[in-house]
């Protein structure tokens, strides 16, 4: 039996040369090295399958030392007492290797998970792909650099993503990147199964979802309670506009968003004018921009036509109703509403604080003071309603009904505030 002494010793010959260990064994093959004229050393095992002689290499000499190239060689022997073929099991497994190798190369990155799931939304029609892409993109990359495998993402990743926000204050916020986080890795969960994504050449590789064990701070969702009262509404509507760095357009959107009963200001903004039909008195929510991506036909009354018609004035030339500044052919940024209410408080600290989306609950709560049901309502505001019945069988638009029910909004906005009685007293 040789020793590592003697395989270090070996000395090269003016041409490549072999030398076999003599293992006294039948059947098992023989461990042997080659030496080249430079010097090199590599250890082979040659043995006899089916009266054919074969040699294969099992590794170089050094980096392989003669203890393990025995160990491996005592493998194959044991093979071929089983009559297993060592070359042909080597390259099977030598090629499962490389398969597994390509395949892990081929697993989805954190950033082709976030992309992926923010085009799908963006196909989809959700306006907030940008806005969801960029915070995924600015909370996790810090903890899930962009590079690291999907499938390597733990519940403790997710933790220390949520955390950092949480102790910076951002407690809602983290509920809605954990929401963002969820739906992305559902999204990988679904992707590799999804025959549509077959010739894309990038599987995650998830076996589960990291978020899903991963609490929600349930203390920071409160359901929106702010509003405004009618006064309030009045007074809002009187000096919106003619606050600094407002500006008079997005004053006559928040006048049109309320005489219309409390519209997502984007669905307006995003509107052409050709959407709005003078004659018949509506102003069409097309599918591409309605959130719930059903046309959504508002009925408008006199104040409502008044605002449009003061606006058209104004935009009339322009193919948006609410034309981006410096860029007529684009619609106002969707953000302008809520960059007005924030000038606004500063402007007025005095005045009850309220948000943008306070607005929309704020014709809710007035509309319902003043009578109207909650189901006409919900169709002017274009809530999606979820009863089976109005999901795929009502496909009546409720126009009459609308009009009515914002008639009587319109009434109640312009009604004059009651005078206090006023007693006169003699002494």
């Amino acid at each position: 039996m040789w020793t590592a002494q003697e395989i270090k010793g070996l000395k090269p010959k003016a041409r490549q040369y072999e030398v076999f260990e003599n293992s006294r064994q039948r059947g098992v093959g023989r461990l042997g090295v080659i030496v080249s004229p430079t010097g090199s050393k590599i250890f082979i095992f040659r043995f006899f399958w089916e009266g054919a002689r074969v040699t294969m290499q099992v590794g170089k000499y050094p980096e392989m030392s003669l203890t393990q190239a025995r160990d491996l060689t005592g493998q194959y022997g044991a093979m071929l007492k089983q009559g297993i073929n060592p070359k042909a099991e080597a390259e099977r497994q030598q090629q499962a290797m490389e398969a597994a190798a390509q395949a892990e190369a081929l697993k989805g990155s954190v950033r082709q998970l976030f992309e992926g799931y923010t085009n799908k939304m963006q196909a989809e029609g959700k306006r907030t792909h940008k806005a969801v892409l960029y915070s995924l993109q600015k909370e996790a990359y810090p903890i899930t650099p962009p590079d690291m495998k999907a499938k390597d993402v733990t519940p403790d990743h997710i933790k220390r993503i949520l955390s950092a926000m949480i102790i910076r204050g951002a407690v809602v916020q983290s509920n809605r990147t954990r929401a963002y986080l969820m739906a992305a890795f559902n999204y990988g969960l679904a992707h590799d199964n999804d025959p549509a994504n077959m010739d894309q050449g990038v599987l995650f590789g998830l076996l589960s979802n990291p978020v899903a064990a991963v609490p929600k701070q349930s203390h920071a969702e409160k359901p929106g309670q702010n509003w405004l009262k009618l006064h309030e509404l009045r007074h809002l509507l009187d000096t919106f506009g003619e606050t600094a760095k407002i500006g008079w357009l997005v004053g006559k959107l928040l006048e049109l968003i309320v005489h219309c009963g409390g519209q997502r200001p984007y669905e307006l903004i995003a509107s052409r004018w050709d959407v709005v039909d003078w004659v018949e008195r509506t102003l069409l929510v097309t599918p591409d921009i309605s959130k719930n991506k059903r046309p959504h036909l508002i009925p408008l009354t006199d104040s409502a036509l008044t605002v449009l018609r003061e606006i058209h004035s104004h935009t009339g030339e322009t193919p948006y109703i609410f034309p981006k500044r410096g860029k007529p052919d684009e619609h106002m940024v969707s953000g302008s509403m809520a960059q007005a209410v924030k000038y606004y408080r500063e402007a007025n600290p005095d005045f009850p604080f309220f948000t943008a989306r306070d607005i929309r609950r704020t014709c809710k709560t007035l509309m319902g003071e003043a009578g109207l049901s909650k189901e006409i309502r919900d169709r002017i505001q274009n809530h999606a309603l979820q009863d089976v019945s109005a999901k795929h069988y009502d496909r009546h638009d409720y126009l009459n009904e609308k009009r009515q029910a914002l008639e009587v909004w319109e009434g109640r906005l312009n009604q004059a505030e009651p005078v206090a009685n006023v007693v006169n007293l003699r002494g």
